[in-house]
């Protein structure tokens, strides 16, 4: 067994060496694009639809970097966020004002979403707290902590930063 161990180490040794070889003949790992259209090919067709409207407001194709959309669930409810600052746009100014960016929250009911949500923010973060979904707002006039009512997100406290 222990004649088996050099061996196996050479073996481990060689392939982590391969595949970091691999990724610096791309490129390396930094040099990768962050925006991709994958991003946004990925995301239901109804959401694409409307990102492709807002890409041709930016003058580009659309593409998002890797947070761009984050899901969540509780009690049977799906949640979808949309962080603009994460949207590749040639015309920031139609997205962002400021530090200020488009967030939106849809919501998966029969097989489709809609928008519940949209606020300019710096950010948005969803919270599942005790099986209900919440927004944590940081930034602007609407920052604060919302909760899902069954309909609508309510505003719970207003926060100071």
């Amino acid at each position: 067994m222990p004649r088996f161990m050099p061996t196996m180490s050479a073996l481990l040794l060689a392939g982590s060496l391969s595949a970091t070889s691999a990724a610096y003949a791309r490129g390396g790992f930094a040099s990768e694009n962050p925006f991709a259209a994958e991003h946004i090919e990925a995301l239901p067709p109804e959401i694409q639809r409307k990102l492709s409207a807002r890409a041709s407001a930016c003058g580009n194709k659309a593409a998002a970097a890797h947070y761009f959309s984050v899901t969540i669930g509780a009690n049977g409810e799906q949640f979808l966020s949309l962080h603009f600052e994460e949207f590749s746009c040639r015309e920031r100014t139609t997205l962002c004002q400021d530090d200020l960016c488009l967030h939106e929250v849809y919501l998966r009911s029969r097989g489709r979403h809609r928008l519940v949500f949209s606020v300019h923010a710096r950010d948005l973060r969803m919270v599942e707290v005790d099986g209900v979904i919440g927004l944590d707002v940081t930034g602007g006039s609407a920052r604060g902590r919302y909760q899902w009512s069954g309909r609508r997100f309510v505003r719970m406290s207003t926060r100071k930063e």
